[in-house]
C-alpha cells in the first residue's frame, strides 16, 4: 500500500521519520490509542487534553479515540531503578499495557520517559505496540541542525536512557547535558511540577539554563515538562525564538492527524487500482 509521503509531511511536524509517517497513515478513527498514565497524573491528563485540543477542529464525532489508564500507584521510577525494584515496576507496566490491549488499544503510549528503560524487557506483543517517546525525540533531533538542552530526571540521566539509544552515536552531539549541579536543579523543577506548582513559575529557571548553555531549544525528557512546555511556548509567542522538542505534543498532533493520513492511504490505493 503506497503512501503519499510528501502530502503526509504537510500534516505533521517537520523532522519526523518516514516510518512514523507510515505508521500514522495506517491509523484512523477505527484505531484506539491506549495511554498508561498516572506517572504523574497531571502530565498524562494534560496529554489527553492536548490530543483533543488538536482533534476537535471539525466534528466532535471525528475526534480521536483514546483510553487513559491512570495508575498513580506505580513506584517512583527513579527510586525504584536505583534501589533495585525494577521487577515490581515491570510487573505494573505489563499489567497496565495488557489491560489497555484488552480494551482494544491498537497503539500504546507510556507517559513516563524514565520507565522506557524497561521497554526491552516487555513481551514482544506489547513492545511492538508502544510508541516510544525516546524514539520520537531522536527523530526530531536527527532532523534538526541545532543543539538542544536535555531536561529530564536524574534517574533518566543515571540510567543513560538517551545515551543508550541506537541513534546516540549519530546525534548525541546535538544533546546538551547539564552539569551535575544543574541536573539536580532540573530534577527539583520536575518534582515541583509533579506537586502541582504553577509550571509558569519555572520559566525563569529554564530561561537561565538556555542562556548558560548557549542554546535556544530544549528537550522534554520527562513528561512533566509537557505541562511546562505549553506555557513556555505561549510566553514566547511572537518573541525571542525558542523551541521545545516535546514528544507528547508531537504524538498528540500526529494522532489527531491520523484520520487525514488514513484518507491519503485510501486515495493512494484507489489511484493504484485505477492505473492497473
Amino acid at each position: 500500500m503506497a503512501v503519499n509521503l510528501e502530502t503526509a509531511r504537510e500534516l505533521v511536524q517537520p523532522g519526523e521519520g518516514e516510518d512514523r509517517i507510515r505508521r500514522w497513515a495506517e491509523a484512523g478513527n477505527g484505531n484506539l490509542l491506549g495511554v498508561v498514565g498516572g506517572l504523574g497524573p497531571l502530565a498524562s491528563a494534560e496529554f489527553l487534553k492536548t490530543i483533543y485540543e488538536h482533534s476537535l477542529d471539525e466534528r466532535e464525532q471525528e475526534a480521536s479515540r483514546v483510553v487513559l489508564y491512570s495508575d498513580p500507584t506505580f513506584l517512583d521510577r527513579t527510586e525504584a531503578f536505583l534501589n533495585g525494584a525494577a521487577g515490581q515496576l515491570l510487573n505494573q507496566l505489563v499489567e497496565a499495557l495488557t489491560r489497555l490491549r484488552g480494551m482494544g488499544a491498537s497503539h500504546l503510549v507510556i507517559c513516563c520517559v524514565t520507565i522506557h528503560h524497561l521497554l526491552p524487557r516487555l513481551p514482544s506483543e506489547l513492545r511492538e505496540r508502544v510508541l516510544s517517546l525516546v524514539d520520537v525525540v531522536f527523530d526530531e533531533v536527527a532532523a534538526s541542525h541545532e543543539s538542544h538542552l536535555l531536561l529530564c530526571t536524574s534517574g533518566t540521566r543515571q540510567l543513560r536512557i538517551f545515551e543508550s539509544h541506537d541513534l546516540w552515536q549519530h546525534t548525541g552531539g546535538r544533546f546538551v547535558l547539564p552539569d551535575a549541579g544543574d541536573q539536580q536543579e532540573i530534577h527539583r523543577l520536575i518534582y515541583r511540577i509533579k506537586e502541582s506548582q504553577d509550571p509558569r513559575q519555572q520559566i525563569p529557571v529554564v530561561e537561565s539554563l538556555l542562556v548558560k548553555y548557549h542554546v535556544n531549544s530544549f528537550i522534554a525528557g520527562c513528561t512533566e515538562i509537557h505541562l511546562f512546555a505549553k506555557h513556555f511556548a505561549a510566553g514566547h509567542a511572537g518573541g525571542h525564538a525558542r523551541r521545545c522538542i516535546d514528544p507528547l505534543m508531537l504524538i498528540a498532533r500526529e494522532w489527531a492527524n491520523a484520520p487525514k493520513l488514513r484518507s491519503l492511504v485510501e486515495m493512494s490505493t484507489l489511484q493504484e487500482r485505477r492505473s492497473t
